[in-house]
């Protein structure tokens, strides 16, 4: 009876030893599996925005010049203060070039229809002639073609050429200067006004942010481009000629067009082609009003001055392919670094602001093996806005449940 009576004890101490144990257990079983896990997703290691080091480029010419300056990819980059309609002389021809190819588009290789020229037109070459403007030596019933014509136009500033292209696009001067008008509000040259096909007429007037706007679009042709990139050209009667931009081929200028009248002074729209890196990057300029005994010398002069400046102040910004962009948290706690699977490239200038993003594709499953893509970084400066997919390092496993009981 005694042993009984000492042993039922124990039993019931037992018993709530291990009730007491199963019920902490319960509690915690229940408390790890209702715990939120963590929340996966991308924890940026680039700061959001990198400025570039230097000083924005500046322009700040003497004696009430205008200028204007545009890099590829960045747009306007600079420009003066005192952007007042002027008159813009055979810089209008860069509008009336643009019209022609609208009108009668050409690709590269291809001559375009062929034209004849007429007594008329012969009659209004010597008008021309006579009276100082820039002319093209014609005959009548000589034949040229679309592209010979248009060359006649950029390389020596044929004013004549002009003309008769007008008339035979548009079938009146006046109709043809109204589709200039039309294109250059389509563009958005907001202060621009042409009044004549040629630039004769100090009517026309401009700014040179508007001028540079057009230069960018007119650039853009590869017939455009390719002719303006001509230091001189043959033509039957005429012979050779030679472009009045003595800069071609200097500094990586590639173009594109002057301009003088008393009014205007010497005007010039410069561009230049420049390798940055492992990128080719168009260089644009425009310079309006230049005075003095020799005004396009100096304008030219002026030019390569500026494109040479702006070349110093061009930088290449490279984000290498396996860098560290990133580290993902996933569902089960793991962190793990994120790199670029590809390089990225953007040209900036001193001052110019880099934005950085980052983005994951969807749902990123719990397991994943290393080197799986989860998202995208993406840098943008201007118009220029480059991406990359992302990618682990190592693989992603576990559970979330296993996070849960093991993380308090």
């Amino acid at each position: 009876m005694a042993e009984h009576a000492s042993t039922a004890p124990i039993s019931r101490r037992t018993a709530l030893v291990v009730g007491v144990v199963l019920l902490l257990l319960v509690v915690w079983v229940a408390a790890a599996l209702g715990r939120p896990g963590p929340q996966p997703g991308l924890v940026p290691s680039l700061a959001s925005t990198w400025v570039q080091p230097g000083s924005p480029f500046r322009v700040d010419p003497s004696g009430g010049i205008e200028e204007a300056v545009a890099v590829s990819g960045l747009g306007t980059v600079a420009a003066t203060n005192n952007q007042t309609p002027t008159p813009i002389a055979s810089l209008t021809k860069i509008m009336s070039a643009l019209v022609i190819l609208h009108d009668h588009p050409l690709t590269l290789g291809e001559s375009g229809p062929l034209i004849t020229i007429t007594p008329a037109e012969v009659a209004q070459y010597r008008l021309e002639k006579a009276r100082g403007d820039s002319v093209v030596a014609v005959r009548a019933g000589e034949t040229i073609s679309e592209l010979q014509a248009l060359e006649m136009v950029l390389i020596p500033s044929g004013d004549n050429i002009m003309q008769f292209l007008a008339t035979w696009d548009a079938g009146t001067s006046q109709a043809f200067v109204a589709q200039m008008n039309a294109l250059a509000h389509a563009i958005g040259m907001r202060h621009t006004t042409y009044a004549g096909t040629s630039g004769v007429d100090p009517a026309t007037l401009s700014t040179a942010t508007d001028q540079l706007l057009l230069a960018q679009v007119a650039m853009r042709n590869p017939v455009f481009a390719g002719i303006v990139a001509m230091p001189q050209a043959t033509f039957p009667v005429a012979g050779v000629v030679y472009n009045v931009n003595a800069d071609l081929g200097t500094d990586g200028i590639d173009g594109v067009k002057t301009g003088w009248l008393p009014q205007s002074g010497g005007c010039l729209v410069v561009a230049a082609n420049d390798r940055v890196g492992s990128d080719r990057v168009g260089l644009l300029g425009v310079i309006l009003g230049t005075q003095g005994v020799t005004p396009i010398p100096t304008a030219l002069r002026d030019a390569r001055h500026l494109i040479a400046s702006l070349d110093q102040s061009v930088r290449h910004v490279v984000l290498a392919a396996g860098s560290t962009v990133a580290h993902y948290q996933a569902a089960n706690g793991q962190v793990i670094p994120v790199v670029t699977a590809s390089s990225l490239h953007l040209v900036a200038l001193g001052g110019s602001v880099v934005h950085v993003a980052m983005r994951v594709r969807g749902r990123v499953p719990a397991q994943l093996a290393a080197g799986s893509t989860i998202g995208t970084v993406t840098l943008s400066l201007g118009n220029q806005r480059v991406s990359s997919v992302v990618r682990t390092t190592s693989a992603i496993s576990g559970s979330v449940l296993t996070w849960r009981f093991l993380h308090w």
